[in-house]
This record gives structure tokens, sequence and C-alpha cells, in this order.
């Protein structure tokens, strides 16, 4: 417990039964206190504005709505003070690479347990940051493709817009046409696409937007 109190924690998963477990998990715990609970990014945004939490204990995926990763950034822009700890299942180096560029301040992965969430807790409340150790081997061991290791794995907003297209089995001239690019030009992002996400066909394409929640 900090000089001003128990760390006000807000908790926010699609599931009321994580919620539950991890409002369960800090209830005996005099360090810190939750303040609200959240099921959607929108709602999330709408708590932190309301209740001030120290910290965001944030999600990834929660169809059908806006996700943690958005969420997250734009918790980060109207309140650059709050701290951000994402927990998921999902340890994807682009996934992982998306949480940090939107400002979060740790990632931890729901297998884990009480002592290592309430550690990771109060190490971001104290502003620093916090990386599950799988995680932080992944980020440690980048890939090797054809010798060379690629200098940044982050999508762009386009290539987000690609692979929302795709799911939804749009064909790559539907694609051209929304977009006002050539066909050419739209399977070149496609293969930068793979790349950046090493996957080797559309089934590791669909599945990664599947955990983002991008199900169409």
């Amino acid at each position: 417990m900090s000089d001003k109190g128990p760390t006000r924690v807000l908790l926010v998963d699609d599931q009321s039964i994580v919620l539950d477990g991890l409002a369960a998990l800090l209830r005996d715990n005099p360090d810190f206190v939750v303040v609200g609970v959240a099921h959607s990014g929108e709602e999330a945004i709408l708590a932190t504005m309301k209740h001030l939490p120290d910290v965001v204990v944030m999600d990834i995926s929660m169809p059908p709505g806006m996700d943690g990763i958005e969420a997250t950034a734009r918790i980060k822009e109207a309140m650059p003070g709050t701290r951000v700890l994402v927990l998921t299942m999902y340890h994807q180096r682009e996934m992982v690479n998306e949480v940090l560029e939107a400002g979060a301040s740790g990632y931890l992965l729901k297998n884990t347990g009480r002592e290592q969430f309430c550690e990771a807790l109060r190490l971001v409340a104290g502003g620093l940051r916090y990386l599950a150790p799988e995680v932080q081997d992944i980020l440690d061991t980048p890939p090797v493709r054809d010798g060379k290791r690629p200098e940044n794995q982050v999508l762009s907003e386009r290539e987000k817009g690609i692979i929302k297209m795709i799911v939804q089995e749009r064909s790559t001239q539907e694609i051209a046409d929304e977009l006002g690019l050539s066909i050419l030009t739209v399977e070149t992002h496609r293969r930068n696409i793979m790349h950046k996400l090493d996957v080797r066909n559309m089934a590791g394409l669909v599945r990664y937007a599947m955990e983002r929640g991008w199900g169409g």
C-alpha cells in the first residue's frame, strides 16, 4: 500500500466470471481496491473517466466492439497518468508490440498466479513496466527471416483494415476497389502482413483476426 492509500483498480473483461475471479483475488489484499468493472473497450473508457483508477487491468479481445488495445490508446490519450496492465491469453509478438505501442505499462498472461498478478499491479502502479517472463522472452528473441531480423513488426492501420476485409471474405478485387488501390498493391500488403505476423497461409491470418475479435 502506498502513502496515498490502496491502489485503485478498474477491471476490464468481456467475461463476468473472469471479472468476478479477479475481484475476489484482490478483495482480501489491503494494497488494492477494485473501484469498478467494465465489459468492453467502450465501457472501459467511460469507467476510467468516472472512477479515476490508478491501474486499469485490460483484456484484449472483447468482441464485437472496441478491443483492449484501442481502448488502452484512448485511455492513455485522455488520461496519460492512468496505468494500463493488459491481462490476456494471447502472447503473439505482433500483439505484444501493439499493446506497448498503445501505451500499456504491463503485459500479463491469464495463466498467471495470484502472487505474480499482485506483483505486476504493484510495479505498474509504481510507474514501472512489467512483462510476463514468457512475453519478455518473445521480445528478446525476434524471429529470423532469410537471415535477417525484421526491424518493425507493428501493423499499420491500412494493414489492419485489409485483414478485417479478408476475414469478411472480401475478394482481392473488392478490397482494391474499396481502398482505391491496385490488385498488385493489395497483394503486396497481404504478403507484408503475413511476413510481419510470421504466418504462412490465410488460415494464420484468420486465426490472428479471430483472436483480436475481428470475426466479421
